[in-house]
């Protein structure tokens, strides 16, 4: 029997651990309108800050039940016993030390504390709670929030026009209702209901994993409908760090889920129909107008210097000096989202180095441990879980789009996927008849 798992029946007899699963719900299934309702809400109250942080009142209600739990039943820690849930801990300890030394200003460092911590909280307590059950929930609450995005952002690029949004709040001082691909031009981006194009693209890459997942796996084909809208909504981003994640994360489902005898065909298959695209767009986009338009976001023959591909170029420069000038780090909240509460403004936009430049090298370190190792966990089980075959191939797409954007610093984006992650990592099917039905289902 896997050590991390236990009796199904436990979570059924607990009214405190239904309490915790209930409230991680509520934070899946309402975290991809989250922004939407921010913006919304916030202009008709003028409290937007206070709305925003609805979640944390939610996640530290539910840290203090989940205390009480533990407290009562503390054979549920052996649930924790895992090697991410330890590098997690030591990430949160790395973290507040090297905050406490640098100390960042108090609302730098609550806000640096909220992007980086809360997404593992939220892992964690589903690892505590989690059974079969609770897996199906979730997954049909990712579906169910992906819904609404999707189908908004399909109106968006179709129907509605392109400011529509402004009629709830949106503009120059909240959230931009479009954007352009670059400066002059016509092709617009929208945001649908999370925080702009990128956050969207990013966000997809669960939704798209787990819709086909179930389809190919359950054989609820009209799910595909679900992965073909968020295909198209996905296109409509022009977020192009999103595209390469959520091929990656597509890819990964399709492998998994062909037969082992023609996987390595497959494999090479892919490899070669990659490396022709390379090939052929390397050909032609010196020539071609429209491709340098929509895979560089600008023109070959601009004579703008202040292109999408620059600025990336010049934020990855200074923040790889940045970190490696000084490699204990700076604190939580210093760089990223945070700092535009601190009343300066320091974006990398590269994940990695901004958690480098905040927690240290050892930090950043133990980060990427926490990602592998809750990866792995995840493969372990990807034949018995659609969720968890779902939640890995997300965790590698949203860790490559990183590289290139702040992904993990987008709340719905990380709430949603690290909550999955931690139900799915940490519990089996059960033996029993009637949940192995319900797990057939997740």
């Amino acid at each position: 029997m896997d050590p991390y798992s236990m009796p199904e029946t436990l979570e059924e007899r607990s009214p405190l651990a239904r309490l915790i699963q209930l409230g991680l719900l509520l934070i899946v299934a309402l975290m991809p309108i989250h922004a939407f309702l921010s913006v919304w809400l916030g202009s008709l109250t003028h409290h937007e800050a206070v709305i925003q942080s609805w979640k944390e009142v939610v996640l530290l209600a539910l840290a203090a039940i989940a205390a009480v739990l533990v407290s009562r039943e503390p054979t549920r820690l052996s649930r924790l016993r895992q090697p991410w849930v330890l590098l997690a801990s030591g990430f949160a300890l790395v973290a507040s030390l090297v905050t406490l030394v640098a100390q960042p200003t108090l609302p730098a460092a609550s806000f640096g504390l909220k992007t980086d911590l809360e997404v593992l909280l939220a892992a964690i307590l589903a690892a505590l709670v989690t059974d079969a059950k609770f897996m199906q929930r979730i997954a049909w609450a990712v579906v169910g929030g992906a819904g609404v995005v999707v189908g908004f952002g399909l109106l968006q690029i179709f129907v509605l026009p392109p400011d529509f949004l402004t009629h709830f709040g949106y503009g120059p001082n909240t959230i931009l209702p479009y954007q352009h691909i670059t400066r002059g031009a016509t092709s617009l981006r929208f945001p649908s209901t999370l925080g702009g194009p990128n956050q969207l693209g990013t966000y997809l890459i669960l939704p798209l994993c787990l819709s086909l997942t179930i389809a190919l796996r359950r054989r609820y084909w009209w799910l595909l409908g679900l992965t073909a809208g968020g295909l198209v909504v996905l296109a409509g981003t022009y977020s192009r760090g999103a595209w390469i994640g959520a091929l990656a994360a597509v890819a990964i489902v399709i492998v998994a889920e062909t037969p082992t005898r023609l996987r390595r065909p497959l494999m090479i298959g892919l490899a070669l129909l990659a490396t022709l695209a390379a090939v052929v767009l390397s050909a032609t986009i010196s020539t071609s107008p429209q491709l340098q338009y929509y895979l560089l976001h600008s023109s070959l023959t601009s004579t703008d210097t202040l292109t999408s591909d620059s600025q990336h170029a010049s934020s990855l420069l200074q923040g790889a000096h940045a970190v490696l000038s000084s490699p204990l780090g700076h604190g939580l909240g210093t760089a990223g989202p945070a700092t535009f509460h601190a009343g300066t403004t320091n974006i990398i936009e590269n994940y990695y180095l901004q958690l480098g430049y905040e927690t240290g090298l050892l930090g950043l370190l133990l980060f990427v441990g926490i990602v592998v190792a809750i990866s792995a966990r995840l493969w372990r089980l990807y034949s018995r879980s659609p969720l968890a075959l779902a939640a890995a191939s997300a965790l590698l797409g949203v860790s490559l789009v990183a590289l290139v954007l702040p992904s993990w610093t987008d709340s719905t984006t990380a709430l949603v996927t690290w909550t999955c992650a931690g139900a799915a990592a940490s519990v089996l099917p059960a033996r029993s008849h009637n949940s192995a039905k319900d797990h057939r289902h997740v």
